[in-house]
């Protein structure tokens, strides 16, 4: 495997080490990468390319606006900070400030990108459908692609490797570089009294649906290089499988329950799809231009015994009171400012009162600035738990947009979600790289919407940096210099 990079793939390689480097850097990697680069070292645009970026930046900015959109169409009706109240030191006033919404990480990374691909469109000229040597609804196979996937697989590969490293180091000894006291609390600690990784991000949870994306993306690189040339998406299938084992490890190290359960099944789904396949050459299924298996049925079978076996193994090695059985899911206990107990402690009051919120205001929510400015904390205490210690958010990012943005907010983003995929299928048209990063995005949205049922982090901004970054990879045509 020899690293040959030239200029205009340098940005792809470097990509994956911005993202692995905290929100600021993810940040800063998704602008310099995905748009300053692109400005200087770009081809021109056939129209049909031209038209597909543009929408998907326009979606971009729809995703950044809907909270606010809805925000006004609720202040319209009613006051949306009727029960609004100061309840320090969380809540520091009772204003609707935009300016907490555009200081947000996430929001200004959607905004920020859809703006820079505007621009970006309209300082390239359109080409022609015969200069472009396909009609635009076709799309054709960009000259670079090959190169920009074998870029950035590699600059993941050795940047999962250096991150495993670190975070493996602190999971150990509890040594933070971005603390000041150099060591984790140890109300992070285990019950196997090891510590749940931060990697550079701000929670444990956040390596974790951000290591669920790049889980997907190697397991379906794995699965898919069984039937192409060796190396031609990116990496051979061996190291696609190294690269899915690294990631794994790291969901493992946050100690995230529902994040382990949900590399479980990415890694059954995955090796069952290869267990059938295998099975359908041997029987003649298909059209017949299919090669041998890369494993054969027994082998994938064992593998996924195996891995089966380690992950439960680890999820009851940290998790002891998994074994204590369903019945102890939703039991309820006062101490300490908690009420719930077992594996979901918790979050059964946060759902109820979300649920709560959604009841009183079904088409639109209560209002993102409403629920940040104590209405949450007013809800809390009307459905009867005023005695817990945290009053958190829904910890179901289902109920999260319910709550806040109602029915229309729910269709709004689910349409935007849908428009977007057209889009970007439109743009992956014929190349193989680019259908490959469109399918691993798709394996990685899924596998956060099912992290997402017991937890925020699919709306974080280390994982949507993540899916901006494969998105991002999809959108920029050609550079220059590759032809």
């Amino acid at each position: 495997m020899r690293l040959t990079l030239r200029n205009h793939s340098l940005p792809f390689f470097l990509l994956p080490f911005f993202m692995m480097s905290g929100v600021a850097m993810q940040a800063a990697g998704l602008y310099l990468c995905l748009v300053l680069w692109a400005f200087t070292s770009a081809a021109v645009l056939p129209r049909g390319v031209r038209r597909a970026i543009l929408s998907a930046a326009s979606l971009l900015a729809i995703v950044y606006l809907i909270p606010v959109v809805v925000q006004s169409l609720m202040a319209i009706s009613a006051n949306p900070l009727q029960y609004c109240f100061v309840d320090p030191p969380r809540v520091k006033n009772c204003d609707l400030d935009l300016q907490a919404w555009v200081k947000s990480p996430v929001s200004s990374s959607f905004l920020g990108l859809a703006v820079g691909w505007f621009v970006f469109v309209f300082t390239r000229k359109p080409v022609t459908t015969s200069q472009a040597g396909a009609a635009p609804s076709a799309m054709p196979v960009w000259s670079d692609d090959d190169e920009r996937l074998r870029s950035f697989a590699l600059g993941l590969l050795f940047s999962s490797i250096l991150f495993v490293c670190y975070a493996t180091y602190q999971h150990v000894t509890g040594f933070s570089a971005l603390l000041k006291s150099k060591m984790l609390a140890e109300e992070h600690q285990m019950p196997n009294g090891f510590y749940r990784v931060f990697g550079f991000y701000g929670h444990p949870l956040s390596v974790a649906g951000a290591s669920l994306v790049w889980l997907s993306i190697a397991l379906t690189g794995f699965v898919r290089s069984r039937n192409v040339a060796s190396g031609s998406l990116g990496l051979n299938w061996k190291s696609w499988l190294f690269m899915a084992f690294l990631q794994s490890a790291l969901v493992y190290m946050t100690g995230g329950r529902t994040a382990l359960l949900v590399c479980l099944l990415i890694w059954m789904a995955s090796l069952g799809t290869l267990v059938v396949r295998g099975f359908g050459s041997r029987r003649g299924w298909g059209n017949g231009t299919q090669e041998r298996s890369l494993l054969s049925p027994r082998a994938s079978i064992a593998v996924l015994a195996a891995v089966i076996v380690s992950l439960s193994a680890a999820g009851i090695a940290f998790f002891p009171q998994l074994s204590g059985g369903v019945s102890s899911l939703f039991s309820r206990g006062l101490g300490g400012g908690t009420l719930g107990e077992g594996p979901l402690g918790d979050r059964p009051f946060f759902w109820h009162v979300y649920l709560a919120m959604w009841r009183d205001s079904p088409f639109l929510g209560q209002g993102y600035f409403a629920v940040e400015h104590g209405l949450r904390t007013h809800y809390y205490m009307r459905e009867g738990f005023e005695a817990l210690r945290d009053k958190f958010n829904a910890h179901n990012i289902f109920l999260e947009v319910l709550g806040i943005s109602g029915l229309l907010g729910f269709f709004a983003y689910l349409v935007v979600c849908v428009l977007l995929w057209i889009n970007l299928k439109v743009l992956a048209g014929l190349s193989p790289q680019r259908r490959f990063i469109l399918q691993a995005l798709g394996v990685a949205f899924a596998a956060n919407l099912l992290h997402g049922l017991t937890q925020n982090t699919f709306f974080d901004s280390a994982v949507s940096s993540c899916y901006l970054g494969l998105v991002g990879l999809l959108v920029l045509p050609p550079f220059k210099s590759s032809h």
